[in-house]
């Protein structure tokens, strides 16, 4: 794969009435692909880990390691499921568990239902998605859809949500490829799933060191979605300020407020 231009331009989806067309509009026209992150990006998963703890406290220092141990994966690619699974729960097992079949057993039969059930009772699609993902999912719609998440059961996970989708819409997850973000391959092998350029298909997350980066090394368009933290910099390794020019070479990235980019999906 070509090396990646090492620069980020950020460019902010906003414009005033009657302005021309925006750069971010322009990209977006011309996209023939799109993957959705989903936890933080198609809902508000505020709180949720809080929510996660509080229904079953004794479970405290378990979803602590589990979350150290996903924070210790980020970026590593196992090649396939299994790998990533064995490895995974090896580490999950040790100490707290004492063998990863313990562990295999806690995250798949209790920790993951459980998350299920959180996002039944506490949460909801944001404002214009199962709008949007039945217009992309027309037969008469131009753009090919996925929606890419680090964690399991995205299926069950969308169903609680009440959030829309058919056979149309690819869904991927840990077990598609025994990777996590920002692993490339992952994002590379759904562009060919599309049959799509890496150029051609916009990644929409919340995370820029995750959903970012895994788009930025792959070539592809990223949007990064405003929530209350900005981690606008952490592509860029000069850390400019956003109305810097770039110099050198650079791919440009985009940010803006859900409702700016729902406004601009729904056109």
């Amino acid at each position: 794969m070509k090396n990646i231009p090492a620069l980020v331009q950020w460019v902010h989806l906003h414009k005033e009435g009657g302005q021309p067309e925006t750069v971010c509009e322009k990209m977006y026209r011309n996209t023939k692909g799109i993957i959705f992150d989903f936890d933080g990006t198609l809902y508000d998963n505020s709180l949720i880990a809080i929510r996660l703890i509080g229904a079953n406290p004794v479970d405290l220092f378990l979803i602590h390691r589990e979350r150290l141990i996903r924070s210790r994966f980020a970026g590593r690619d196992f090649l396939s499921a299994d790998n990533y699974y064995k490895l995974f729960f090896s580490e999950m097992g040790k100490g707290i568990f004492g063998s990863p079949q313990k562990a295999r057993a806690w995250y798949l039969s209790h920790y993951m239902p459980r998350m299920v059930n959180i996002m039944k009772k506490y949460y909801k699609p944001r404002q214009g998605v199962n709008e949007l993902l039945r217009r992309l999912d027309s037969p008469a719609s131009p753009k090919l859809t996925a929606i890419y998440s680090d964690y399991p059961l995205l299926k069950e996970r969308m169903e609680a949500i009440n959030l829309s989708y058919t056979r149309n819409i690819r869904l991927y997850g840990p077990e598609a490829f025994g990777a996590q973000k920002p692993a490339v391959r992952p994002f590379l092998q759904i562009a060919k799933d599309m049959g799509l350029k890496p150029e051609e298909i916009l990644v929409i997350g919340d995370r820029e060191n995750t959903d970012g980066l895994g788009a930025f090394n792959a070539g592809m368009h990223f949007f990064c979605l405003e929530t209350g933290n900005k981690r606008f910099y952490l592509l860029d390794p000069y850390r400019r300020r956003l109305d810097e020019e770039p110099q050198g070479p650079n791919l440009l990235m985009y940010a803006g407020r859900w409702e700016e980019l729902i406004k601009l999906l729904l056109k």
